[in-house]
């Protein structure tokens, strides 16, 4: 195919013409720019003589069990307000919580070489936490909440956790606080039923 010199010209003249109209590269475009705050947060130790698996038992019979299928069917179902908080509260265990998701690091770690004894638990409750997501959207960076139970250096059974009040209490919403100050109380409840002989 030939093409006059005057047509070339014209398609290259267009071809520089639309690839000016996009930037060469993005530093052009402004960055976004991270805000960052340092907050404290409170950590919570308990420590017991009571052996590990009888301590994740005692944790695990506590909780009731998240089920991501029945929960999501329930919210596409136009059932009203009452009756989804009855089915959720249908998977709460007798802590009021239930387990969203169990990482045995033990295991993981065996990979490595290592033995150990620690598994992290995701725990929580939607209904608690739509009572604070609905004051403020950045606590559901937070929830569920974590803890995570391991047999130390000094061969008791720890469980740790980030204590909820000192975590949501950077959002400054007293709903958020009081919602909160009441999961300090459930976790501390349920790590002390666990720990009990």
């Amino acid at each position: 195919m030939n093409l006059s010199a005057a047509r070339l010209a014209a398609i290259v003249a267009l071809l520089a013409a639309s690839l000016g109209a996009v930037p060469a590269s993005r530093a052009d475009e402004s960055a976004p720019t991270p805000s960052v705050t340092a907050t404290s947060v409170t950590h919570v130790n308990f420590k017991s003589p009571k052996p590990f698996d009888a301590v994740t038992a005692a944790i695990e019979k506590q909780l009731g069990k998240f089920d991501a299928q029945a929960y999501g069917a329930i919210m596409k179902t136009p059932l009203n307000p009452a009756e989804v908080e009855s089915k959720i509260h249908a998977m709460e265990g007798t802590s009021g919580f239930m387990l969203f998701a169990m990482r045995d690091h033990g295991q993981l770690l065996a990979l490595k070489g290592k033995q150990a004894s620690v598994k992290q638990y995701e725990i929580g409750n939607p209904l608690f936490a739509v009572e604070m997501t609905r004051e403020d959207l950045r606590a559901g960076e937070y929830a569920p909440l974590r803890i995570c139970v391991y047999v130390g250096e000094d061969q008791l059974t720890h469980v740790d956790y980030d204590l909820p009040s000192s975590i949501f209490g950077r959002f400054k919403s007293a709903q958020v606080d009081k919602v909160a100050k009441g999961l300090d109380e459930k976790l501390e409840a349920l790590i002390a039923n666990a720990l009990k002989n």
